[in-house]
């Protein structure tokens, strides 16, 4: 039986594309409802770890970073990826999209909440959201408890505009509940996940911008968020002086570098500031983070 909400906008939920990756192939492309029969075509099993990547406005499930993290992933975590495409709703002006927002959210929770009912494991789930979809992202894991709670979430410069200054717990989403922050003016000023990454200048600005303008400061986080796979991105010991921290700061070990992380340190949480640099792949090297270092301090 396929789990449908009463309130949801039929318009919305019709026009929801799920993508369907194993071994990095796309094995199954379907609307929704979907039935069992179009499911066990896509390879996936409920028995193995599962993904789910949510993009952001005027954004599909074809942009080149969607397509880069399903890459990654698929190397790293393996098992099951699906990308929810909603970008025929994503088209629309930001304001008709965030006017949106509760119907999206109510389709994917029916998605998701399907997917549980075929067998597959909250406690195998990771979810990720990139700038609409990170506040997709949280309210999605947020609306499936108590009856189920995502074990990772990850989100990459959730958008601010719309959903701030209104103060949400975004630790409630998951059992792990991981933020990057890359922008003020895009991105949220939220800071209530179990780790808040601040990259760049204070979670504020990239120095890359410069090399980069195209993306932005706030673009540029899912780019760095996906490079983290393969290059090291150490954080500070301690918080910059000039990074005014009015919520608790990571105790951060040495050589500290963030990510992608499965296995969760429960020992590390509050805020995490990682520098960031001008040139891809915008990572500093372990010498360029001690200077940096002592010039803080």
């Amino acid at each position: 039986m396929i789990y449908q909400p009463r309130s949801l906008k039929l318009d919305v939920h019709k026009t929801l594309l799920l993508h369907f990756y194993k071994n990095n192939t796309k094995t199954l492309e379907t609307p929704v409802p979907f039935n069992v029969k179009a499911l066990e075509s896509s390879g996936c099993l409920p028995s193995e770890k599962f993904a789910i990547i949510l993009h952001g406005w005027i954004q599909s499930c074809t942009d080149e970073w969607a397509v880069a993290l399903i890459d990654r992933l698929s190397f790293y975590r393996r098992g099951c990826i699906i990308c929810i495409d909603y970008s025929i709703v994503a088209k629309s002006s930001y304001m008709r999209l965030y006017a949106n927002f509760q119907y999206i959210t109510e389709a994917l929770v029916s998605i998701i909440i399907s997917l549980f009912q075929y067998g597959f494991d909250p406690s195998r789930a990771y979810l990720f959201g990139f700038s609409f979809g990170g506040q997709l992202a949280s309210a999605v894991g947020r609306s499936l408890q108590p009856h189920f709670i995502i074990q990772n979430i990850d989100t990459c410069d959730m958008a601010g505009p719309g959903f701030d200054p209104i103060t949400v717990d975004h630790s409630k989403a998951g059992k792990y509940v991981q933020c990057f922050h890359s922008s003020r003016d895009k991105g949220t000023l939220i800071y209530s996940c179990h780790r808040n990454i601040m990259l760049g200048s204070c979670g504020l600005s990239q120095p890359s911008i410069a090399s980069q303008v195209h993306l932005g400061s706030h673009g540029l986080c899912v780019d760095i968020y996906i490079n983290t796979f393969d290059y090291p991105f150490y954080a500070l010991k301690t918080p910059p002086t000039d990074c005014i921290s009015f919520t608790q700061s990571a105790k951060i070990p040495n050589d500290y570098t963030v990510g992608y992380e499965e296995n969760f340190n429960k020992q590390i949480t509050g805020k995490i500031f990682v520098p960031t640099s001008l040139h891809y792949p915008y990572n500093l090297s372990k010498k360029e983070l001690q200077l940096l270092s002592r010039q803080n301090g």
